[in-house]
């Protein structure tokens, strides 16, 4: 009976080896929503869709490339999931070794075209809480794009490259970036690429054309759950507007609407509805304690405090508020994390240009 069971597990040990091998073996690519990837061989990458062949029945899959999550390459290095779970946590200095040695490993052409994509989107992350990186993140960026012009990467990339522009005011490649989006087939990409454009006018205070933009995308039926994320950074733009105009009741209640049918995956426009209600509320003295209820959202909710450029927006307003509201010692709290957190932000540099 002893020697069976011995043997018995020398058998379960081989099939599951065999199986892990076996697993390892293939590509896969996981879609938007989904835990579990189709996995197979890689048989066609185009800027519209990836093809996944399994063996068993010549089976194929088309992958639309906006629904594009993850892709995992056969014979890939173990160093490179472990980055990707650090930069999934905003370990982003880990992530970007990992990143490195996985690329000097070397590999498929795929492979390392799907890496050096992933540097790049680290990038873009650092230089959100520094924009001082923005530059050599952009450069990276325009060299994907004219590297990969028919690559499923390509309008992430474009995405990418227009925001971290706007992190520098750079309007012209921002512009591009946001109109080659527009091309997209997909009607959630070419919402985005609307907003994107729409923002570099605001960025530049073209407020009429602006709004004019995010009127149309707010009016917009959303059905799938990126198109509605889409549809309420449009709402977004319009209450940014609204403020500029001095509608402040009228922005108040479209970042409130925002507030209500966000989901927890919008995380990101959940913390900017905050901050810019925190904005608006604040204009009035008498609000300043619902200001300050506004802006700690972003501060004390960890999904929201995980986007630091917006974190750090948050605890500059807070330096200021608490003070108002007669807690100078939280005051000082915000501002000591500011400074120890985000000591490159452009808020730090904000509260360290008025002190």
């Amino acid at each position: 009976m002893t020697r069976f069971r011995s043997n018995l597990l020398v058998l379960s040990c081989f099939a599951l080896t065999s199986a892990t091998l076996q697993a390892a073996d293939l590509d896969t690519v996981f879609k938007r929503g989904e835990s579990r990837g189709f996995a197979g061989q890689i048989t066609s990458i185009t800027k519209a869709e990836v093809v996944v062949t399994q063996k068993v029945g010549n089976k194929e899959e088309k992958i639309p490339a906006n629904e594009i999550v993850k892709v995992e390459f056969q014979g890939e290095p173990p160093i490179l999931n472990l980055a990707r779970s650090n930069e999934n946590s905003g370990r982003l200095n880990d992530a970007m070794a990992g990143y490195q040695e996985a690329f000097a490993a070397g590999g498929s052409e795929n492979l390392k075209a799907e890496i050096n994509f992933l540097m790049a989107r680290t990038l873009a992350k650092m230089a959100q809480a520094d924009p001082a990186q923005a530059s050599v993140a952009i450069e990276k960026l325009n060299a994907i794009s004219n590297a990969g012009r028919d690559h499923y990467r390509f309008y992430p990339v474009q995405q990418l490259l227009g925001e971290t522009a706007l992190l520098i005011h750079d309007h012209p490649n921002a512009e591009s970036a946001f109109d080659r989006l527009q091309q997209a087939p997909w009607p959630d990409l070419q919402m985005i690429g609307k907003n994107g454009t729409a923002r570099a006018l605001l960025d530049q205070k073209k407020v009429d054309e602006a709004k004019a933009i995010f009127d149309s995308v707010a009016s917009s039926k959303g059905t799938t759950p990126s198109e509605k994320n889409a549809l309420l950074e449009a709402m977004l733009g319009q209450a940014e507007c609204l403020q500029l105009k001095n509608d402040s009741a009228q922005a108040t209640e479209v970042l409130q609407k925002v507030v209500a049918e966000a989901t927890a995956n919008d995380s990101r426009v959940l913390a900017q509805s905050y901050l810019q209600l925190g904005n608006v509320l604040s204009l009035d003295v008498q609000k300043n304690k619902e200001a300050l209820l506004a802006y700690l959202h972003v501060d004390v909710i960890p999904e929201l405090a995980a986007h630091a450029d917006l974190h750090a927006e948050a605890l500059y307003n807070l330096t200021k508020l608490w003070p108002a509201v007669g807690q100078p010692n939280r005051g000082a709290e915000a501002l000591s994390r500011l400074q120890q957190d985000y000591p490159t932000s452009e808020w730090a540099k904000k509260l360290g240009e008025a002190q």
